[in-house]
């Protein structure tokens, strides 16, 4: 037996090769507050508490998969969002702040009593879709995936909130299936957009655990998705419909460019608050 201080140290001292000081300790912290149920401070003050048989032995079975690099949130079984827990397990990409801010976003731009229809193209935990339907109460919110396992999590995840939100498996690259949706006001994507090439300077814990399918495209077509947002949008009879993108910083400008040769109007880029370009506006009008 040991005490929640002697837990800490252990597993700061285990992951710090794969993760550095800071962020071990911080992923550490994470680990004995989820066996304790202690908030952080709490975890301080019983620093001297001994964990109990069962804590101990949930312990070492979290730090084995640590230390195999699968994220913490795969290991606790949700992520935050928001200020909601969802669940997550590897068959969807873990949410990250930046994510968020793409929501800000969109809050911005739109009254929260708008009856607006909205669509998610690569809807993985559901977080954007259920951020979205949370906000706009009258909004009718779509969400697709091409990952049957990934739209279980979703809908897990828009049950446990109470959110009503339309999903539906589908593959968005093909015209057949886009067919099948009704009109929209605004759509939003954070799509795979990161080429293959770049997999040899990713962190191992992203590579070996989160899905390729909702992070990676082929080398020679960076922007598949986008494009096929765009086209999509463009071939709709009805009013203006916004779009809302994530994007690949290194490819924004291009994105950009490409949406505004397709046709779009009133294209935008954002930088988030690390200072790169991370989101694109556009209006299909």
């Amino acid at each position: 037996m040991i005490t929640l201080k002697q837990a800490l140290q252990d597993c700061s001292a285990a992951l710090q090769s794969h993760y550095g000081d800071r962020e071990a300790y911080a992923i550490s912290h994470m680990l004995i507050q989820h066996l304790t149920q202690f908030s952080k401070l709490d975890v301080l003050v019983h620093a001297n508490d001994m964990l109990s048989e069962q804590q101990m032995q949930n312990y070492h079975a979290a730090l084995e998969r640590l230390q195999q690099q699968e994220p913490i949130q795969y290991v606790l079984g949700y992520a935050w969002f928001i200020n909601k827990q969802l669940a997550v397990n590897n068959a969807v990409l873990i949410p990250r702040p930046e994510t968020e801010e793409l929501i800000a976003l969109i809050k911005q731009h739109h009254a929260s009593n708008e009856p607006l229809a909205i669509l998610e193209i690569g809807t993985g935990s559901g977080c954007i879709a259920i951020a979205l339907k949370d906000h706009f109460k009258q909004a009718e919110v779509w969400a697709i995936d091409i990952s049957e396992q990934a739209l279980v999590v979703a809908q897990q995840n828009a049950k446990t909130h109470d959110c009503d939100i339309h999903f539906k498996r589908m593959d968005f690259l093909d015209p057949t299936h886009q067919a099948i949706l009704p009109k929209f006001d605004i759509i939003v994507s954070n799509p795979p957009y990161i080429p293959i090439q770049e997999k040899q300077t990713m962190d191992q814990h992203v590579i070996q655990h989160e899905p390729d399918s909702a992070l990676f495209v082929p080398d020679d077509v960076p922007l598949l998705f986008y494009k096929a947002i765009a086209q999509y949008a463009l071939q709709q009879s009805h009013g203006p419909i916004t779009i809302y993108c994530e994007l690949h910083q290194d490819y924004a400008l291009q994105t950009k460019e490409l949406f505004e040769h397709l046709g779009c109007a009133s294209v935008r880029i954002y930088k988030d608050l690390y200072e790169n370009w991370r989101m694109l506006s556009a209006i299909k009008k």
